[in-house]
Formats: structure tokens, sequence, C-alpha cells
């Protein structure tokens, strides 16, 4: 690895160092967890500050690249693992080693990285479900470690098959790369992996972080098979894709009550409109729908943080509309978002990725993304009709309920600016290319 890689990686390794010392100092028990997460918050920004600073490089060494798709994503990273961490818990070690492999994930050139930047990822996810189980009694943590060491297996066989169908692990080569059985297997495992991380953890905070990642992973392959002598054809794949997020995401919140699956939900099908913008081939539309993702992935996590059961669901937020006003309108602005209603940054995502797909003339995925977007109201509306229920004699608010509460307000204020003034957002998107 040169010089350049390791500057190209000094985000990574930010979070990473980060990680450790947290680690290392939690094991004294001399330091508070709310110190760790204000540590971690810190990092975080500190990790996009870096990346902002040294800005994208003029090539790639073909092992990391630093462009400004990768500069966004970092950037992107950061800012979710920081309202991550805001929200409190004792997992601030785990999801800075999470958003660290985030970083390779994102600035990877070569499978290799790529290989190492998943498993960085996606382990930490591994150990806070198992926290959970134990404390539950379930066998959750078993089924989420065989369904993640499954999908990363199916992934690495994948870059195996590429391999040895090219000779190399460099993206480059597999642009190089001519059409015979073992490279398009490859690619379809490949593919098939790393999909299936954008399910793994949807459930937690985590999850963000890696589906952000993951997306950029894809999304970068997809491109590099796209041009050179191969010059693949992705758009019924992705189209696909988009479309089972879609519809299987607005299927199953008509009925769920358990708040997290509901927002487990929310967060699919706004990915589902990422990968239409990526099935019309347009990078800027897919990276304006990553971002209102993340906002109103953050968002409705950070509700769940004031919530003080487990396992929350619709009738544990009555009354909140009456006893948390602030709580119930920041909310109610990332409901906005989520359901695409102006003047929230969620109608321009939606707006610009229905107008991609029309130009891309793939006029039934944007039919089936309308069609779900108009069942999302029948869905998520029913978490501001929740608020205005009567309150709950027994509802007591969790430790830090303030400080989630503004996250959620945070949240909502860039929801609101970036849909009332995008601009400063779509230059930036214009920069990211795939």
């Amino acid at each position: 690895m040169t010089e350049a890689d390791l500057t190209s990686l000094a985000p990574a390794l930010i979070l990473a160092g980060s990680a450790a010392i947290t680690a290392l100092l939690a094991s004294t028990r001399r330091v508070g967890v709310r110190a760790f997460g204000w540590f971690g918050v810190l990092a975080s920004i500190a990790a996009a500050a870096t990346a902002v600073a040294i800005g994208p490089a003029t090539a790639s060494s073909g092992t990391v690249t630093r462009d400004g798709t990768s500069l966004f994503f970092v950037v992107l990273v950061g800012a979710v693992a920081a309202a991550s961490l805001a929200l409190g818990g004792d997992d601030v070690a785990l999801v800075l080693f999470s958003a660290a492999g985030a970083v390779v994930v994102v600035s990877a050139a070569d499978l290799m990285v790529l290989f190492v930047g998943l498993a960085l990822l996606t382990v930490p996810t591994y150990v806070l479900t198992a926290r959970r189980s134990v404390q539950r009694w379930d066998d959750g943590a078993t089924r989420h470690f065989l369904l993640g060491a499954a999908s990363t297996a199916v992934a690495v066989y994948g870059f195996a098959l590429l391999y040895a169908a090219t000779g190399e692990t460099s993206y480059l080569g597999l642009g190089r790369a001519t059409h015979n059985p073992l490279y398009l297997g490859g690619l379809g495992l490949a593919f098939a992996g790393l999909a299936f991380h954008l399910v793994l953890a949807p459930a937690q905070r985590p999850s963000i972080v890696i589906n952000v990642a993951t997306v950029g992973a894809l999304l970068r392959l997809v491109a590099v098979t796209r041009r050179g002598e191969v010059a693949l054809d992705w758009e019924a794949s992705l189209a696909v894709l988009a479309s089972l997020a879609l519809v299987v995401a607005g299927l199953g919140a008509l009925t769920e009550r358990r708040l997290r699956w509901l927002v487990a939900y929310a967060t699919i099908s706004q990915l589902g409109y990422v990968f239409v913008a990526a099935a019309g081939s347009s990078a800027p539309a897919a990276a304006f729908a990553i971002a209102a993702y993340a906002a109103v992935s953050i968002g409705l996590f950070a509700v769940l943080a004031t919530l003080p059961r487990d396992e929350p669901v619709l009738d544990d937020l009555a009354g909140f509309a009456r006893q948390r006003p602030l709580l119930a309108l920041g909310l109610g602005v990332v409901v906005l978002g989520l359901l695409g209603v102006p003047p929230a940054m969620g109608f321009l995502a939606r707006l610009y990725v229905f107008e991609v797909a029309v130009r891309a003339q793939l006029l039934w995925l944007m039919i089936i993304g309308a069609l779900a977007a108009v069942v999302s109201v029948a869905s998520y509306a029913r978490l501001v009709l929740a608020c205005l229920a009567p309150p709950r004699l027994d509802a007591i608010a969790p430790p830090r309920a303030r400080l989630a509460t503004a996250v959620v307000l945070l949240a909502a204020l860039a929801i609101l600016s970036l849909g009332v003034f995008p601009g400063p957002l779509l230059e930036v998107a214009q920069a990211v290319h795939f």
C-alpha cells in the first residue's frame, strides 16, 4: 500500500484508531459512557473533515480511490456515524469500527480491499445483535450471524471467480475483462452478496452506515463493468432490485405495528428509490436520494431512542403531541420527508428519481415507485396519527430523551432546509460519478 493509499484512508484510520482507544478505555471502566459517546461524535466529525481537507486525487493508485464519489460517501458516513453516536448507548467502539469499514468499502478500488472493508463493516453488527439476543433469550443473533456469514461468503466466492476469470483483483482489471461464464458468474455472486448486506440489520442504528457504504460499493462495481470492453447492461438487475425493495417494503409496512420493523421497512423503501436512479444510470440522482435516505433514517431511529421499551409499538407514541410537542413536530417533518411531500427534500429526491426513470424509458418502474409512494401514506401516516392519540398513563421517558429529541429536530431541519434550498446538495451530487 502506497503513501497515497494511506492518505486516502486517513478518515478510516481516524475512526479505527478512535474505536481502539474507546475499547481500551472502556475496559478500565474509568470513563463514563457519555464521554465515550461524545468522543465518538468528535472522531466521526474529524474523519469527515479530514476527507474534505484532503480532497479528491487526480488519479487512482488501483487499490484505493479518492474521487468526488468517495468524498461524498465518506462525508455522509461521518455525518451518519456522528448522529448515531449522539443518541447514546454503550456500543461506541463498535459503531466507530463499522464506520471505519464503511470508509474502506466506499474507497476501495480493489476486491481485496473491498473484502477487508466488508468484514470491518459488518462484524460489529453481529456483536450488537448477540448482545440483544442474550438480553431477550432468543436466537436472533444466530440467525443474523448465519445470514451475514452466508452473504459475505457469496460475495467472496464471487470475488474468487472474478480473480479466476481476469487474473486481477483491481477494478481496472474488471473493466478490461471479456465475457466468459466465470466472469459473469462471479459478478452475479458479488452483486447478490453485496445486495443482501442492505437488509442484514435493518432495525439497528449501524444499518444506516452499512447501507450507505454498500450502495456506494455496489454502484461503483456496476459502473466499472458498464464501461470498457465488457460493457454489461445492469439496467434490468438494478430495476428488479429497486422494484423488489419498493413492493416488499410497501406491503410489509401496511399491517406492521412494531416500530422497529416499521422503520426498517421505511429505510428499505427509501433505498428502492436510490436503485431506481441507479437503473437509470444517474449517479447524481442516486446520491441525492441516498442523502435523503440518511436524513430520514437518522430521524426515525432517533425517535426510537426516545421510547423506553426495547420493542416499541405504535401505541407507545400516544400523547407525544401533548407531552412532547417538539418531538412530535420533528417526527412530522421526518414523515413528510419519508412520504416525499413538499417542502421536504424527499419530494425533490422522488421528483429527481422519477425524471431519471422517464428519461431512461423505465416507465413501468416509475409507476411502481409512484404506487409505492401512495401505499406508504397509509403505512407511515400512522406515525403522526399515533402521536395525536390520548397519552398513556404508564409512559416514562428514557434517559437522554432530550438529546434524542435534539437529533430528531436536527434531522427535520436538514430535511426542510435541503428541500427548500437544495442547491448546495445538488451541486455536490453532480460530482458523484459511477
